[in-house]
């Protein structure tokens, strides 16, 4: 069965993930982070797109991407590849890095953008490895919560936090960390989420703004 084309458009807006191969860790020390990072840095500027949220796990990332005038697939192609072979040459190894093809979201509105920009801020938590979501150095949560110009996470360099703040009225950035931080509403679609990436590779925002 050939394989779904993907939907595309200039401005597209994705939630794209991608793990490890039988969920092996794909990063194993700080410098195979930066390498990522000095890829993904040197892929942007070639193709221009934005990065909304970005956070880096052990055997996954998440990253909320806006592509430009270059297709998704193209982007993800170029730049999976590119790490897969530092990776498996440092490592001395060989077959596939990443699970299957990414997975790529795409999302048509606004409500939806949030939910998964907030998602992809709370995994450092949720799995774990910090008590606080801000505390995580290769996640871009902390640069939403100081307006002083200084780089506060690995990512900051890579991360436009304007869209998201955007959406808030008033203080933008104290009303994102409440609405990241409260985990008593926008459960059930943090579930579907989940839910999705599981069962599909491509799938279209089942949210929309009322």
């Amino acid at each position: 069965m050939p394989k779904k084309r993907r939907v595309w458009y200039p401005g597209a807006k994705y939630h794209i993930t991608s793990r490890g191969n039988r969920r092996n860790d794909i990063f194993k020390e700080a410098a195979d982070y930066y390498h990522f990072l000095k890829i993904l840095e040197d892929l942007k500027e070639e193709h221009g797109f934005t990065i909304h949220s970005i956070c880096l796990m052990t055997n996954h990332f998440h990253m909320l991407i806006e592509t430009g005038d270059v297709e998704i697939w193209k982007t993800m192609q170029m730049f999976l590849r590119a790490y897969a072979v530092y990776f498996n040459k440092k490592y001395v190894l060989t077959g596939h890095l990443f699970e299957n093809r990414y997975v790529g979201q795409l999302i048509s509105d606004q409500a939806y953008f949030l939910e998964v920009s907030r998602y992809i801020h709370l995994n450092p938590v949720k799995a774990g490895i910090v008590r606080r979501a801000k505390d995580y150095k290769y996640s871009s949560y902390a640069d939403f919560l100081w307006a002083d110009g200084k780089k506060r996470t690995a990512v900051s360099h890579l991360v436009d936090t304007s869209l998201v703040l955007s959406c808030f009225w008033g203080d933008s950035r104290r009303q994102y960390r409440l609405f990241v931080e409260d985990n008593r509403s926008h459960v059930e679609e943090e579930k579907q989420i989940q839910k999705d990436m599981k069962e599909d590779d491509f799938w279209m925002p089942r949210y929309r703004v009322t």
